[in-house]
């Protein structure tokens, strides 16, 4: 290694662990609004039934993923000593976890936040629309702040840090928060402002700024940086779970020609980003260099060699297609996304990690009416189309 590109210790940190050395389970949790908070809802109640959710060393989540975080890190600090050893499921999931999330999701938080920002009193004043997000996720799954939450889990919420153009953390398990190399305490700043920095959307919300210690930063959406919100675990840990429900846009999506004529360049500008980092992660699977495995919103239950699930051209053409959004989500939306995410758990695990699993009961989908094909394809026609204002359910 050429000592003038990178230094000895500088090079360490684009190499993993060796792999005697790495230890202990991480989770991540990608972005897509809203579609992803639920997908991985599914996910979650699936990891849960498998006794893997309490097995958990790490939560990583990033922009609509931490907003499904935010109400796990809740249900898990109201838990308490309830929370069960490794291996066992936590009770009270649907009460403590399920419910309130899909009550949250029927709301729309992005309209009066963005349209807030036009009043001519903000015109001038930082943070109005990332404040509105905040108090909002302060009401609904972020209560609370990161000192408040269980050291384990470790739950950490990904951002980008845009002025210096690199992954920011929100660590509630070793309560700091920075980017490589420099750090600030977090015990005190509520989970919902990191909840908020991690899915302001760009072109949506405005940057979130701070200032600290004489620095002022900028915090935007963490899938910027890294949508699948791998980068605080990869190095360390030996196995890797990663729940994945980006952008899946087909060649001419359900959008105005024009809109996506200018996006379809930023959308392939992170595309390629989280192709790269999805092709690492299943290389190492398959060198055995890692344990673990991918399920993605796009994904099929046939390319894992199962029957179990919603058919392959309905995923592709309608439940993939899903908006990414922070608007109302309907009853039927609600319902294929937790199934969906159910289902590519399920999956993912009986045929890449399956050594992980002890014994595991038979799957039940959450929404058991929701399975049919035609009802699915009829409740979901225009669940690809984003509403400029609201949606009307």
């Amino acid at each position: 290694m050429n000592s003038g590109l990178v230094s000895e210790h500088g090079f360490r940190a684009y190499v993993p662990l060796p792999k005697a050395e790495r230890k202990g389970m991480g989770v991540c949790f990608s972005g897509g609004g809203y579609r992803a908070s639920l997908f991985h809802a599914g996910a979650v109640r699936r990891l849960n039934e498998v006794g893997l959710l309490t097995s958990a060393d790490t939560i990583t989540s990033v922009s609509g993923g931490s907003i499904m975080t935010a109400q796990l890190a809740t249900y898990r600090r109201k838990l308490g000593n309830a929370w069960p050893a490794a291996g066992k499921p936590a009770p009270n999931f649907d009460e403590g976890f399920a419910e309130p999330l899909r009550r949250f999701t029927q709301t729309n938080i992005r309209t009066s936040a963005v349209l807030g920002r036009l009043l001519p009193k903000n015109w001038f004043r930082k943070n109005v629309d990332s404040d509105a997000l905040a108090r909002r996720y302060a009401d609904g799954p972020a209560p609370g702040s990161l000192g408040e939450l269980p050291e384990h889990p470790r739950f950490v919420f990904v951002a980008t840090d845009i002025s210096n153009r690199e992954q920011w953390v929100f660590d509630a398990g070793r309560r700091v928060m920075g980017r490589t190399g420099k750090t600030w305490p977090a015990g005190d700043l509520p989970l919902a402002r990191a909840t908020a920095a991690s899915s302001c959307l760009p072109g949506v919300f405005t940057t979130m700024q701070l200032e600290l210690d004489g620095e002022s930063l900028e915090l935007t959406d963490g899938g910027i940086y890294d949508n699948l919100g791998l980068e605080p675990i990869w190095r360390d840990h030996a196995v890797v779970l990663v729940s994945d429900a980006a952008p899946s846009f087909t060649p001419h999506p359900a959008m105005a020609k024009g809109v996506w004529n200018n996006l379809r360049y930023v959308v392939s500008l992170l595309e390629q980003a989280t192709d790269v980092r999805k092709r690492w992660l299943i290389a190492n699977f398959i060198l055995g260099e890692l344990q673990g495995a991918y399920w993605g919103i796009a994904s099929f239950p046939s390319s894992y060699g199962a029957g179990a699930g919603y058919p392959d051209k309905l995923i592709a053409e309608v439940i993939s297609q899903v908006r990414i959004d922070l608007d109302v989500f309907s009853d039927a939306e609600i319902a294929v996304l937790e199934n969906h995410g159910y289902f590519m758990a399920d999956v993912a695990l009986a045929r890449h990690a399956s050594g992980l699993l002890d014994a595991p009961p038979a799957p039940r989908p959450p929404h058991p009416d929701w399975l049919d094909e035609d009802k699915v394809r009829s409740a979901l026609a225009e669940s690809g189309k984003t509403k400029l204002f609201a949606r009307g359910w």
